[in-house]
């Protein structure tokens, strides 16, 4: 599967990719024969891979991050300043479905460009529209693609090919690199903000008018009720006679497409999952109607207790664990508290976490859960001063340091 993603990337000649999945990245590796010259990394980290990108975008570089929409959410410092400061080459962030995550409030609320692909098939087509939208409003580009391959088996049982997916070799792209200092650009300070973000607010309005007549955007009148979409699964639950607007510009939306939709039904839902995306960038609201078409998912407890502790996950981000322990063990000093993170979200986020913990003098229990990087996170935190940290071969262990009074630290091999 990661061959095929890999090709239909690369069909679009992008020449610096970054990505944290090794095995993108491993496949890249085997592929640079047959296209022309590109450079990859696989990142540390979901910060690390943006941001890297994101600085070959702004010296004109055609770029490319590939993550996944979960690790999308790992990016948010960078992401939300990207659309103000803008590139001067093109640049795509291509998030991969894995889990029920969706990245469509990101592009809302970060002011950045949206496509939205449930076909692998055309994933090289909504690339080139995606570094197309990029190049001419200098703009980083988001795209949430799908990772089913229900598509693709159907087409190779027939016979088919998948768009974007022929043997011809792709042509390399010119562009060399040249950086500009502009201040007005990077320093962003409250005098150029505000300038800034009239020009963004004018990038978005003609983004949305290139929308208009993008042919991913499928409109089919049947009926006057109609369902405005950007997922399949969810049509099964009205008629065949309904009318439809299926979307894949989720940001900026086509308002005139939306609204002669609107105009033509005596209702419509909207049916769009978990964050009402497209409903907020609407103006009229009159003739919407309440949509159940799945069940309200129940919430799961708000805690969680493991062999006498309280636990504390990374429900807010990479390593929050560490801040989150921390403010419990600041407001109820007798809470037995047990922090759970991972190697690479520690290295990610969890340093300056930690330090401020030691600064502050808490005392709860970290656990790291670790695959390779053990030591190197040993050598970094002993380099501080801190020593009082533990190997254990199970989980269970953790119940022994239950009473121990000072800041410590376990590292575990595996997931939980």
């Amino acid at each position: 599967m990661y061959q095929r993603i890999c090709r239909l990337i690369l069909n679009n000649a992008p020449q610096l990719i970054y990505t944290t999945n090794s095995s993108m990245g491993h496949t890249l590796t085997q592929l640079k024969e047959g296209y022309p010259s590109f450079y990859h990394e696989i990142s540390i980290n979901e910060k690390v891979a943006f941001e890297t990108a994101y600085a070959g975008a702004i010296t004109g570089k055609k770029t490319m991050c590939i993550l996944s929409t979960e690790g999308l959410y790992k990016t948010l410092d960078p992401v939300m300043s990207s659309a103000y400061t803008g590139i001067t080459g093109g640049y795509v962030v291509l998030c991969l479905k894995e889990t029920e995550e969706e990245i469509t409030p990101i592009g809302y609320f970060s002011k950045l460009p949206l496509l939205i692909t449930e076909d692998m098939a055309n994933l090289s087509k909504i690339i080139e529209y995606g570094y197309f939208i990029s190049d001419k409003y200098a703009t980083p580009v988001l795209i949430q693609a799908e990772m089913g391959e229900n598509d693709w088996f159907f087409e190779e049982k027939n016979g088919l090919r998948s768009e974007g997916s022929s043997n011809k070799k792709p042509e390399k792209d010119p562009r060399k690199a040249e950086f500009i200092k502009n201040p007005g650009r990077w320093a962003a300070t409250p005098k150029y903000r505000l300038e800034l973000h009239r020009l963004l607010n004018e990038k978005i309005e003609a983004i949305r008018e290139e929308f208009e007549t993008y042919p991913g955007n499928t409109l089919m009148i049947k009926d006057r009720s109609g369902v405005i979409t950007c997922k399949r699964e969810y049509l099964e639950f009205y008629g065949e006679d309904t009318s439809l607007l299926y979307l894949t510009t989720i940001h900026p939306i086509p308002l005139k497409l939306v609204n002669a939709f609107m105009d033509r039904m005596d209702e419509v839902y909207i049916l769009e999952g978990e964050y009402p995306v497209i409903e907020m960038q609407l103006g009229n609201k009159t003739k919407i109607r309440p949509s159940y078409h799945r069940e309200t998912q129940k919430r799961e407890k708000p805690y969680e207790v493991m062999y006498g502790f309280f636990v504390a996950r990374d429900i807010l981000g990479p390593a929050s664990s560490i801040n989150i322990a921390h403010g419990i063990k600041k407001r109820e000093p007798g809470r037995k508290v047990l922090a759970i993170t991972y190697e690479n979200h520690f290295l990610h986020s969890g340093l300056p976490a930690f330090i401020n913990t030691l600064y502050n003098g808490s005392n709860y229990v970290l656990m790291v859960m670790t695959s390779e990087k053990e030591d190197e996170i040993k050598a970094i935190i002993t380099g501080w001063g801190f020593t009082n940290f533990f190997t254990i071969d199970n989980v269970a262990e953790v119940e022994r340091f239950l009473n121990h009074d000072k800041m410590t630290v376990l590292f575990c091999k595996g997931i939980i």
